[in-house]
C-alpha cells in the first residue's frame, strides 16, 4: 500500500476544488466504519502533508436500526477522545419514522442524518462537512438512478462539493475505490466497526453492491472505474448543454411583470435536447422546487410543436399558447 500517492491523490482533490484552506474547520460525518475511520485519518494526514492544522469534528447518527449500534457510538466516541477531537452525537428512531413518513429507512435516514450534521456545523462554526462516500459509492449511485430511470442529469453520479444545505458537504473520497481504503487501514493498523445491514439484500444500495456490481465485474473487471468515469464525462457535457440553455433562454425569452413569453417558431428550431432543458429552465425561474416529468415535457414539446390554442397548468405555474405565443407565468 502506498499510502503516501494515496494522501496526495485526494489532496489533489481538494486542491482541484480549492477546499479545505488552512486552518479549516471540519465536521466529519463519522459511522464507526472502515470509510468514515479513513477519511478521518486522511485528513489528519493531509494536514501534515500542507503543514497547516485542520480543527475536526466527529459526528455519529444512531439510527436506532440495530441493537449494537450503542455500543459503537461508545467505541467511536473513545477513539475520538483518544485522538483530543470534539465529538457530537444523537440518535433517530428511523424505523418509526420510515413508517410515519412511507419512506424508505435509507431516505429516512439520509435525510434527518443531513439535517443534524448540517444544523451542528453551522452552529459550531464548522466550514465544511466530510462525508467518505468513495468511488464505489459513486458508481452504486449512477447504477441506482440508471435502475430507476433517469436522465443525464443522474448519470453524473454525487459531487465533489453539495451546497444543498447552509454549509457545503464534501466528498473527497470520490476518486478512491474502497479496496484502497481498506489496504490503507490495514497498513496504519487501524480499528473500525462492521455495520450488519452492509450486508441486507432488502436495500437497494446492498443489491446493487454485492449482486449487480459483481455481475457486471464478471464482465469488465474494471467496471467500477468506467462507470465512475461515465459520470465525470456526463459532468464536463452537461456543463456545455447548460451554457447553451442559459444562451438559448437569453436569446429567446422576453420578461414583462414577472411573464416570461417565448415563440413557438423559435423554439422549434431549437434541438430537442436544449428545448427540454429551457422548459425547466423557464419553470425554474417562477418555483424551484418544480422538477419537470417525462409527461410533462411531453405535453409542453406538444404544445411547441401544434398550433392551437392550449392551456397547461403544472402546480402554480400557468402554460398559456395563443397563436405564435407561449406564455409562462405564475397562477396565484
Amino acid at each position: 500500500m502506498n499510502v503516501k500517492a494515496l494522501i496526495r491523490r485526494v489532496n489533489h482533490t481538494l486542491k482541484l476544488h480549492k477546499l479545505f484552506p488552512e486552518h479549516s474547520r471540519i465536521l466529519v460525518a463519522c459511522s464507526g466504519g472502515p470509510d468514515s475511520m479513513a477519511l478521518l485519518h486522511l485528513l489528519q494526514d493531509i494536514a501534515t502533508h500542507r503543514h497547516t492544522t485542520y480543527k475536526l469534528g466527529i459526528a455519529i447518527v444512531d439510527h436506532s436500526i440495530r441493537p449494537e449500534s450503542k455500543d459503537e457510538v461508545l467505541w467511536l466516541r473513545n477513539q475520538v477522545d483518544a485522538l483530543g477531537l470534539s465529538f457530537y452525537t444523537t440518535t433517530f428512531d428511523v424505523p418509526s419514522l420510515s413508517k410515519d413518513l412511507k419512506l424508505s429507512e435509507e431516505t429516512v435516514g439520509r435525510q434527518v442524518r443531513y439535517q443534524w450534521l448540517n444544523e451542528i456545523a453551522r452552529s459550531e462554526g464548522y466550514d465544511y462537512i466530510a462525508v467518505a462516500h468513495h468511488k464505489d459509492d459513486q458508481a452504486e449511485s449512477i447504477l441506482a438512478h440508471f435502475i430507476r430511470g433517469t436522465g443525464l442529469n443522474g448519470l453524473t453520479g454525487m459531487d465533489v462539493v453539495s451546497y444543498g444545505y447552509d454549509v457545503p458537504v464534501i466528498r473527497p473520497l470520490l476518486d478512491v475505490p474502497k479496496v484502497e481504503l481498506l489496504a490503507y487501514l490495514a497498513d496504519r493498523e487501524l480499528t473500525y466497526c462492521i455495520d450488519s445491514t452492509n450486508d441486507d439484500t432488502r436495500y437497494q444500495r446492498n443489491r446493487i453492491r454485492h449482486r449487480i456490481i459483481p455481475e457486471l465485474e464478471s464482465i469488465n473487471p474494471n467496471v467500477v472505474d468506467a462507470i465512475a468515469r461515465l459520470g465525470n464525462t456526463v459532468t464536463e457535457d452537461l456543463a456545455v448543454i447548460s451554457d447553451l440553455t442559459v444562451q438559448a433562454f437569453q436569446r429567446l425569452v422576453t420578461i414583462d411583470k414577472g411573464e416570461m413569453s417565448v415563440s413557438r417558431r423559435a423554439l422549434r428550431k431549437e434541438p430537442l435536447a436544449i428545448q427540454r432543458r429551457l422548459w425547466q429552465h423557464l419553470v425554474s425561474s417562477i418555483d424551484s422546487d418544480i422538477t419537470l416529468t417525462v409527461a410533462h415535457q411531453e405535453q409542453l414539446l406538444d404544445i411547441v410543436n401544434t398550433g392551437e390554442a392550449k392551456t397547461f397548468t403544472i402546480k402554480s405555474i400557468k402554460v398559456t399558447a395563443q397563436c405564435d405565443t407561449i406564455k409562462v407565468y405564475c397562477k396565484h
